[in-house]
């Protein structure tokens, strides 16, 4: 008989794992463990209860801990004799779960080896189980993320043996999302999530899968993590809130300090500053991880300023340059934002926020009220054009839309302010929209002819994946 199933004890401990409960998940995976040791489902279950503590806590005091403890298991599964899926299988997940939490803990060389080991195990099960649809939901993903990378790095992922498509990814995602298998939920969750990476006109099809998801599953708190997430990406603020406040709370959860942190941006942009203080206060007070510090501080600082309270926006400017890293674009930014100590605009900056948050209205009456005079500064002059552009691409006006995307490009003229690459960039979405590749490819191409601008990685990597996908087309 094979020792390792995915019997109902597994199921059971993992459905507890996948909502976050951990504790229970970990007093129920163990109960099975100490009867089979060996099972291999059980093992890639208690893998996946670490790598999500660590993941979603990111304190670095537990690190060395999760690694050793998730290494001990890899070894146990290459070390078991049994010709079974699930031992396959699970190789493959907590190969993928270490490469991604020395990811995390910023260990990139490791993580490289780590995750080509884990994508060749998964193109072996595909080859040996072809009708294994876990491995399909996993190995699609890969395939996604690895199709959506710059051509000059796919090359080279190429010759190590790892090849991707984002057409062959999604396909093995949605037999995946829609066949019935143990791990059905988190490929619907995985193919929403990496639409909306790949795809920004299918933002409100990935958000409608991720809010049907948390609605169906309403003790899951990862699923309402998720829902939130895209939901305050598409710029629907008011739903992202509703799931925030609704999410699962009682005792037995996961500690998800990050959680609050997006919370206090929902309360940002809506204008509710004394919420959108309290929100950050407890991420701090909560979160064990060095991500995210310069972020918290900076939107506190913003809370206090535009609420009036200037005193108290001072001690968080000057708290941002003293703590945490700047790994994350969020706190990069928060870090030049502090460098240069200029008091932001601030009609731009409340249209900013606004708009962020989807309330369009609001944003365009901010804007309307800035008085645009000679002696304006140039940097504010660009910033208004673009944001104006935003506000009415937001509002599905694209002739002027166009016509102040336009403006801001020569009015960034002989700088490297970011409004002009992100201009171009838009006009770009706005032109493969009305099905008009040739004009699209103009302005992709434009926006990635800029240099030495802040955003530089993330706007190249976003014209490249739309380049890409006209190839597709």
């Amino acid at each position: 008989m094979a020792a390792s199933v995915y019997n109902p004890a597994v199921r059971q401990a993992y459905d507890a794992t996948i909502s976050l409960r951990i504790p229970e998940g970990r007093r129920l995976i163990q109960q099975e463990l100490l009867i089979n040791p060996d099972n291999a489902a059980a093992l890639l279950v208690a893998n996946q209860q670490d790598f999500l503590t660590w993941a979603i806590q990111q304190n670095p005091e537990v690190y060395t801990g999760i690694i050793a403890r998730q290494e001990k298991r890899l070894q146990q599964l290459s070390s078991l004799k049994e010709n079974n899926v699930w031992v396959s299988y699970a190789l493959a997940e907590v190969r993928l779960q270490i490469a991604l939490s020395k990811l995390l803990q910023g260990n990139k060389l490791s993580a490289a080896w780590d995750l080509r080991q884990a994508y060749l195990q998964y193109s072996a099960n595909a080859r040996l189980y072809p009708d294994f649809l876990p491995n399909r939901k996993t190995l699609g993903a890969l395939q996604v993320l690895i199709g959506s990378v710059p051509d000059s790095y796919r090359v080279l992922l190429n010759i190590i043996g790892m090849q991707g498509s984002i057409e062959t990814g999604m396909a093995n995602l949605k037999a995946a999302a829609t066949k019935s298998n143990p791990f059905r939920d988190e490929a619907q969750l995985l193919q929403a999530l990496l639409q909306h990476l790949v795809d920004p006109e299918a933002n409100d099809e990935a958000a409608e899968s991720v809010l049907k998801l948390s609605r169906q599953s309403p003790d899951n708190l990862l699923f309402s993590f998720a829902a939130i997430h895209v939901l305050k990406k598409t710029r629907q603020s008011e739903a992202a809130l509703q799931v925030y406040q609704h999410r699962p709370q009682q005792a037995g959860y996961l500690a998800f300090p990050y959680l609050h942190h997006m919370a206090a941006d929902l309360y940002l942009y809506k204008g509710d500053f004394g919420n959108s203080v309290k929100s950050n206060q407890l991420f701090l007070a909560q979160n064990k991880g060095d991500n995210y510090l310069k972020a918290a501080n900076y939107k506190l600082y913003l809370a206090h300023w535009l609420g009036g309270q200037a005193q108290q926006a001072e001690k968080h400017l000057a708290q941002i340059s003293l703590l945490g890293r700047t790994e994350m674009e969020e706190d990069a930014y928060a870090a030049r934002f502090a460098k240069e100590q200029s008091h932001p605009n601030r009609y731009l900056m409340l249209a900013r926020l606004q708009y962020d948050g989807g309330y369009y209205e609001d944003a365009m009456k901010a804007i309307s009220q800035m008085p645009l005079k000679p002696e304006t500064k140039t940097a504010e002059r660009a910033e208004y054009f673009y944001r104006k552009a935003r506000i009415y691409h937001g509002m599905h006006n694209p002739p002027q839309a166009k016509r102040y995307y336009v403006q801001a490009i020569e009015a960034s003229q002989h700088t490297n302010l970011y409004f002009a690459p992100y201009a171009a960039l838009q006009l770009g979405y706005i032109y493969q929209d009305e099905q008009k590749p040739d004009t699209a490819r103009q302005w992709y191409t434009k926006a990635l002819a800029y240099k030495g601008h802040t955003y530089k990685n993330s706007i190249d990597g976003k014209a490249k994946l739309a380049l890409q996908t006209l190839k597709n087309q």
